[in-house]
C-alpha cells in the first residue's frame, strides 16, 4: 500500500476552513517555510472541535499557519499560546492572524519553547491541547513538561515524527533521529498515556493524557 498516494487522494477531499490556509500553505510551499500539511491541519481542527479545547499551545509556532487552524475551530472564549523564538516570524503572524480575524484568540510568546511555556504558569490540569512542532530532540523534554499542566483526557500532537521515514531506517543516525526514536518508544510505553501514530505529512504522533 502506497500511503503517499493515498494522502494524495485523500487531499483532494480536504476542507479547508478558511481559503487563505490553503493560500498560505502554497505560499510556504514557495518560500520552503516548514509548516504542517493541510491533513495535519485537519486533525488539528478536528481534535480542537471533538475536545471543546480553551486553552490550546503550540511549541515552534513560525508564522502561525498550525495556530490558525486551531483558532478558526476554537470558539471566542478560547486562547491560543503560541511561542517561538523569532521575533519576526511573531509580527508576520500576528499580521496574519489579523487578516483572518482571530487574533483576539491568540497570544504569541517569543523565546525559547521551555523556558517560556514555565514563565507562563500554567495551572496543573488547565491545558486540553499542545501541539509540538519545535526542536525534536527536545520532544520527549517538553512531554514531561507539559504532562502536569495537560487535563485528564488532554492530548499532544507532535508534527514531524517519522522524519521522512528516517526514523525506521536502522543506518541512519543522528542526534534528531535518536531523540524522535526515544519519544516514540516513550509515548507507546508510559502507562499513563494512550497514543498512536499516523503517517500524515512527515508523521504525526496523537498522545492522550489518562
Amino acid at each position: 500500500m502506497d500511503c503517499r498516494k493515498i494522502e494524495n487522494f485523500l487531499s483532494r477531499h480536504l476542507k479547508f476552513p478558511h481559503p487563505l490556509l490553503e493560500e498560505l500553505y502554497r505560499l510556504a510551499l514557495e518560500e520552503k517555510f516548514p509548516v504542517v500539511e493541510p491533513s495535519v491541519g485537519n486533525l488539528i481542527y478536528f481534535f480542537v472541535k471533538l475536545l471543546r479545547a480553551k486553552v490550546i499551545v503550540e511549541f515552534g509556532s513560525g508564522f502561525g499557519y498550525s495556530a490558525l487552524w486551531a483558532a478558526l475551530a476554537c470558539d471566542w472564549n478560547c486562547t491560543v499560546h503560541c511561542i517561538d523564538y523569532q521575533e519576526k516570524n511573531r509580527k508576520r503572524a500576528m499580521e496574519i492572524f489579523e487578516q483572518l480575524g482571530v487574533s483576539e484568540k491568540i497570544r504569541y510568546h517569543v523565546g525559547e519553547a521551555e523556558t517560556v511555556f514555565s514563565q507562563l504558569g500554567f495551572e496543573d490540569e488547565s491545558i486540553d491541547l499542545v501541539l509540538f512542532d519545535h526542536e525534536k530532540q527536545n520532544y520527549s523534554g517538553s512531554l514531561d513538561l507539559v504532562l502536569p499542566k495537560l487535563k485528564r483526557g488532554g492530548v499532544i500532537i507532535a508534527d514531524d515524527v517519522l522524519w521522512r521515514g528516517e526514523v525506521a531506517d536502522p543506518s541512519r543516525e543522528n542526534l534528531r533521529l535518536s531523540s524522535l526514536r526515544f519519544f516514540l518508544k516513550e509515548i507507546s510505553q508510559r502507562g499513563d498515556l494512550v497514543s498512536f501514530v499516523c503517517p500524515l505529512g512527515d508523521g504525526v504522533a496523537v498522545i492522550q493524557k489518562l
